[in-house]
């Protein structure tokens, strides 16, 4: 189903799934075309199919339903109240809701979630009580901060962090988190900084022991009474770090001992092109051509797989400087002309006249270019085109205000186009993921575009994918300008 105001539906319901709380997308009609997981849960049914073309209001008591009822079309209609949903055996569940209405293309369509409501001292044997069971054996860490402070911490927070509840109120929440990591999160735990929507962060908490874990934390901003509170999730994720780790250190090993064959394999080629290929038949020669190609296509892959090694353990250092990006490319273009030239490719530059230099670091920089350059050739049949357009981005743009982007900087974009068979909606967020490939069997280890994103993200820059399947694709990426350059 195509949502008109979510830029990349595919991505963006993927996104929702993962929201701890319920959350519905309905048409023009009032009928749900979205349910994620958490909804389905909260309700009680098996899954969020179940609820696919049901009028969203039937979810909710009849006299609850016509609160909502009174919302006016706009981008900003938008009410949050306490009230109840019809759980799948109709028991009446309190929940927190907020609703949005928006119209599009004089269509109005509406946004909502649910939240079980969480009251601070529920009784034994009500509802209320047995939503707080529920939480104690969640597993993940739960708690609830109250203007700064832990009103509520689950079973399993205390087992993480090793105080207790009463102790981690007195303490404070941020005092668990690593000093590195502390700023961000007491800015929103305090009060400091307003969030109307869940943010989520990778932190260390520090445990009673003096114990790092490696956890993620989903903040979710709640209302009760006219009161926000921030209900909390944790998650202990330092298994899967540690694994992490491991296959890191085990590519950069097997990455390493791979370069030294591959040099004398090379070299070896080399000599024997240059020695005799004279004496050899055209047959021969074809067969060396080869052979020399494959070898820089393996030094290639083993320096996506170094160079990937080397970011997951953090030892990159970005040497920043002036930049020329027109010189960049054409040393790009040159490094694949082997490449470009056996596919009978035309690669076309349209670059401004005058280009200020961007601020970066050359040699990686240039690793961009020549991983989406070699990606483009990859893809592009035989006798194609690939353009490259190098162009100031404008002021305005919605990019901009992205995070990790400078302020009151200019930007420059370049964007490599090429007409191969394009990209599945789905994989254009995906491909930049580490081993990610549209196509399983298809060249290359799903290491390049990964390897880009990290490298332009490093430099303060944004990249991006565009895509219709059968009509070629688009990847762009920004940089910063060079101040007085």
């Amino acid at each position: 189903m195509e949502i008109p105001f979510l830029s990349a539906a595919k991505d963006s319901l993927d996104l929702l799934e993962e929201f701890q709380e319920g959350v519905w997308i309905a048409d023009s009609r009032g009928r749900i075309v979205f349910a994620n997981r958490a909804l389905a849960r909260i309700i009680g049914h098996d899954g969020p199919e179940v609820l696919a073309g049901k009028p969203w209001r039937e979810m909710f008591p009849a006299g609850e339903a016509a609160r909502f009822t009174r919302l006016r079309p706009g981008a900003g209609a938008r009410t949050v109240a306490e009230s109840s949903i019809l759980a799948s055996d109709n028991r009446q569940v309190p929940v927190t809701i907020a609703l949005f209405r928006r119209t599009v293309d004089e269509d109005a369509w509406y946004v909502g979630s649910v939240l079980p409501a969480i009251p601070p001292t529920p009784k034994v044997g009500t509802a209320e009580s047995a939503s707080h069971q529920v939480m104690d054996n969640s597993i993940d860490g739960i708690c609830v901060v109250d203007d700064g402070r832990v009103a509520y911490a689950n079973r399993r927070f205390e087992e993480m962090t090793g105080y207790t509840a009463s102790q981690v109120s007195q303490l404070g929440f941020d005092r668990l988190v690593a000093q590195k990591d502390r700023a961000a999160v007491t800015e929103v735990l305090s009060g400091t900084r307003k969030i109307l929507a869940p943010v989520h962060y990778e932190i260390r908490v520090v445990n009673r022991s003096g114990h790092e874990l490696d956890c993620e934390l989903r903040i979710v901003p709640t209302e009760t009474n006219g009161r926000t509170n921030l209900l909390c999730f944790l998650r202990d994720v330092s298994e899967l770090k540690q694994a992490e780790r491991v296959r890191t250190d085990f590519i950069a090993m097997v990455s390493h001992d791979l370069r030294t064959p591959l040099a004398a394999i090379k070299e070896a080629m080399s000599l024997l092109s240059e020695t005799a290929a004279s004496r050899l038949e055209d047959r021969q020669r074809r067969y060396l051509t080869i052979a020399r190609e494959e070898i820089d296509r393996l030094n290639r892959m083993v320096d996506n797989l170094v160079e990937v090694s080397r970011m997951d353990s953090g030892k990159v250092v970005l040497r920043f400087d002036a930049v020329d990006l027109a010189e960049l490319l054409s040393s790009a273009i040159e490094s694949l002309s082997l490449l470009v030239n056996k596919r009978n490719l035309i690669v076309e530059r349209n670059i401004p006249a005058r280009l200020p230099p961007v601020m970066g670091d050359r040699d990686r920089l240039l690793r961009v270019f020549n991983n989406v350059l070699d990606n483009a050739i990859k893809y592009t049949p035989r006798g194609g085109t690939i353009r490259v357009d190098i162009g100031f981005v404008d002021p305005g743009a919605t990019v901009l205000s992205e995070k990790g982007i400078l302020s009151n900087t200019g930007y420059v974009q370049v964007t490599v186009s090429d007409d191969g068979p394009g990209i599945p909606a789905e994989f254009l967020d995906r491909i930049f993921g580490k081993f990610e490939r549209v196509d399983p069997h298809g060249p290359g280890i799903g290491l390049g575009l990964a390897i880009v994103r990290s490298i332009v993200e490093m430099h303060y820059g944004k990249v991006w994918a565009q895509s219709n399947l059968g009509e070629g694709a688009k990847f762009s990426f920004i940089l910063p300008i060079k101040e007085n350059a």
